[in-house]
């Protein structure tokens, strides 16, 4: 066994998928621009990240469990799609869950209706290897209440980065023939990630998502691997018996 660095850690990436993400006020949409940036920060992780996705609108879903298989997790951002409302607060306990079910038996945040006990509070921030980027447009429209879940997060000492996608003075939206305004709770937003020790971000192009991504800060860890070192000494016996021939023949003009 050798010691070696290496950064590891569970990224969970949140996408609000409400019908605002179809705005245009991003290239070529919201939705696109976030899945684009997205996709980019997934290609430019090593091997030792896991990363997960998490869809929410009224509801919560995970699309990918946590995995480093690449080509999953690209597969995964790519079926998202806008649909209903906006709850930041499933989200983010769908993310929870999901960080759970990494690191034991499941032991569910929310239920249908009511909470199940939650593990013994540590300091905010505190568990390096694990992040959730929650990625949303609009204001929270649903149960449960998100600084609830904000506190629970901190708990775990889970960072949240939360990013505002769009102007935060809103945009009018036209859907089915009606014009619909949607704007960011920037300040709610703000207070999720000071809650969680994470940041808040306001991103109004495809550039500033990417900023967000190389904010992320993943645990440099030192664990013990086993290192398969028979080659090296094959290699080196190869080197003796050269250098052995070598000199025989430097000494006695023959090889033995």
């Amino acid at each position: 066994p050798i010691s070696l660095p290496r950064i590891e850690g569970t990224v969970i990436l949140a996408f609000d998928v409400s019908g605002s993400m179809a705005a245009e006020d991003m290239t070529p949409t919201r939705m696109e621009a976030a899945k684009a940036a997205a996709r980019e920060f997934v290609q430019h992780q090593p091997t030792t990240v896991r990363i997960g996705v998490v869809a929410f609108s009224d509801s919560g879903f995970a699309v990918q469990a946590p995995s480093t298989d690449q080509a999953a997790i690209l597969a995964a951002i790519d079926r998202l799609a806008p649909q209903r409302g906006t709850s930041l607060g499933q989200g983010m306990a769908t993310s929870l869950n999901v960080l759970d079910a990494t690191k034991k038996p499941a032991q569910r945040l929310y239920s249908t209706l009511e909470t199940t006990p939650t593990p013994a509070p540590v300091p905010a921030g505190s568990e390096k290897s694990t992040a959730i980027v929650l990625l949303t447009d609009g204001e929270n429209n649903a149960n449960p209440d998100p600084l609830e879940v904000a506190l629970a997060a901190a708990d775990r000492g889970v960072r949240i980065y939360a990013v505002g996608l769009g102007n935060p003075a809103g945009t009018d939206l036209h859907v089915n023939g009606f014009t619909v305004h949607t704007q960011l709770d920037a300040a709610l937003l703000q207070q999720i990630a000071e809650t969680t020790a994470g940041n808040y971000y306001n991103a109004q192009q495809q550039d500033d998502l990417r900023a967000v991504y190389d904010d992320i800060d993943l645990q440099l860890v030192v664990r013990p691997e086993k290192i398969e070192i028979t080659a090296l000494f094959a290699a080196a016996g190869v080197v003796l018996l050269l250098a052995g021939g070598l000199l025989s023949m430097l000494w006695f003009g023959r090889v033995p």
